[in-house]
């Protein structure tokens, strides 16, 4: 976006961050009566017992220059008569409140108003709301996250949990994190409001993703004492209301024992936004890390599920077939997914067995689909062993009882292989071989001849005229 739209972005959350300062919801009785002030930044009301007496409505809000506003209105009491409410609020510095019933003062309340508030007030806590949900439903059932309005608008579409880190590729200015640094060591030797504060905002000003590696170099080379560090991460964690300041604090926590910490890393990490960052704090600093990220893997989607890929090794027989059977389930397509799976899954390897069982045989269909997609690059381009494994999974295909997406997933296979002859000169010279091309085409050629794959098909697409699997499957006879 724009510099405009960036500018009318900032102006607006700090348009609703004096609005909340000046909030204010006061309730009180008066003989058995409940009477209400609700002040906002562009009205001010009275009610009694739940119905409006009184209301100014403003225009703008610079009409908060007029220093005070004073509201009258009137309402009959269980006695019958009329009794009359009148407020009185404003100020420039100070924020005066008096309510007044027939005269009498109910209340007279002054607070100061920060110009300049600490960036977490009036706002909710990102750490905090999501424990909450987890310990409510034991998951994480909403994505959105409480700063989700100070990010996106009609200028600022809302975007994928993750994905806002996999756009960044621009790097900071070198003096940037060397002066992240400086805050928050003073942070941690003297933790006040106003260290926090400063901290707080330079981290506002960019990504952590562009400056991760510049910060923790120049961050190891401080002395502190890893008490200070968490002490402080922790602050950061309980009261950030913006997500950068969230993964910040995990980044330092990342330079401590966080064993302590495990199980709060571990339920931030189920929030893709935060899945990358919150698996580096398990990854490098928690006993037995690998179990950990892949009970993570198994609950996250999209690219919270790529990062935690990237993380997991296959250290064990159960790790690496689930590689291989699930892990390319819930991700993004197009993404480094596929290879991942393919390469600690050994794929390769698990396809020279003589037999598969089905569920590998299941799996690493939708592992080969995933290779074959055509998104930004086709990932089966750059895996080294495609010629060796679209060889053995057709032969395997022989072998298994398919069904009609099993069948689809040949015809990608088959499209794959009739491609232009200048595309092959370059297969061949990295990861093909002729003989394995021709028995692809043989074993697909083969297993096409029965009619029942085209007759399925068509049945199909009576009922589903828009299915992919069964149109590519007609298509592929129209050849």
């Amino acid at each position: 976006m724009g510099l405009k739209e960036e500018l009318k972005r900032e102006m607006r959350n700090a348009t609703n961050d004096v609005a909340k300062e000046v909030e204010k919801h006061i309730v009180l009785d008066f003989d058995g009566h409940k009477i209400e002030f609700i002040n906002k930044m562009l009205e001010e009301t009275i009610l009694v017992d739940g119905e409006v007496i009184a209301q100014n409505v403003r225009q703008s809000i610079w009409s908060h220059i007029i220093p005070y506003s004073k509201l009258k209105g009137t309402f009959t009491g269980r006695d019958g008569k009329a009794h009359k409410v009148y407020v009185k609020v404003g100020g420039f510095i100070k924020f005066h409140v008096v309510i007044k019933v027939d005269g009498k003062k109910l209340l007279a309340e002054t607070q100061t108003l920060q110009l300049n508030p600490v960036p977490w007030n009036n706002k909710e806590a990102i750490v905090p709301y999501l424990e909450k949900q987890f310990a409510e439903h034991g998951k994480i059932i909403n994505k959105e996250l409480p700063d989700d309005g100070l990010l996106f608008d009609e200028n600022h579409p809302r975007l994928a949990p993750g994905f806002g880190d996999q756009l960044t590729d621009e790097l900071v200015l070198a003096s940037y994190p060397k002066k992240l640094v400086k805050l928050f060591t003073e942070q941690m030797k003297n933790p006040t409001e106003a260290t926090r504060k400063a901290t707080y905002e330079k981290i506002l000003e960019e990504k952590v993703i562009s400056y991760f590696q510049e910060f923790l170099g120049h961050f190891t080379e401080v002395e502190k004492d890893d008490k200070q560090v968490q002490q402080e991460a922790l602050w950061l964690l309980d009261h950030a209301a913006h997500r950068e300041v969230v993964k910040f604090a995990l980044m330092v926590l990342a330079t401590t024992d966080c064993e302590p910490f495990k199980e709060r890393l571990k339920l931030i990490a189920l929030h893709e936004e935060f899945t990358g960052v919150a698996l580096f704090a398990l990854f490098n600093a928690t006993e037995r890390a690998n179990a950990t990220i892949w009970d993570i893997a198994k609950q996250v989607t999209d690219w919270g599920k790529l990062e935690a890929l990237n993380f997991l090794e296959p250290d064990r027989e159960e790790i690496r077939l689930w590689f291989l059977t699930d892990g390319i389930d819930e991700t993004v397509p197009g993404s480094q997914a596929a290879l991942q799976c393919a390469d600690k899954g050994k794929l390769d390897i698990e396809l020279h067995e003589d037999t598969i069982s089905a569920e590998v045989f299941e799996g690493t269909g939708k592992l080969i689909l995933a290779l074959l997609y055509e998104g930004q690059y086709r990932q089966m381009d750059e895996y080294e062993y495609a010629g060796q494994v679209l060889m053995r999974f057709t032969k395997h295909a022989k072998r298994h009882g398919l069904t009609m997406l099993h069948f689809y997933t040949l015809t990608q296979i088959a499209a794959y292989v009739n491609e232009p002859e200048d595309i092959w000169e370059g297969r061949f010279d990295y990861n093909w071989k002729p003989h394995e091309k021709l028995a692809v085409e043989t074993v697909i050629e083969e297993i096409s001849r029965d009619p029942k794959w085209l007759e399925e098909a068509q049945a199909y697409l009576q009922d589903n005229p828009d299915n992919v699997s069964a149109l590519a499957i007609v298509n592929y006879y129209k050849k």
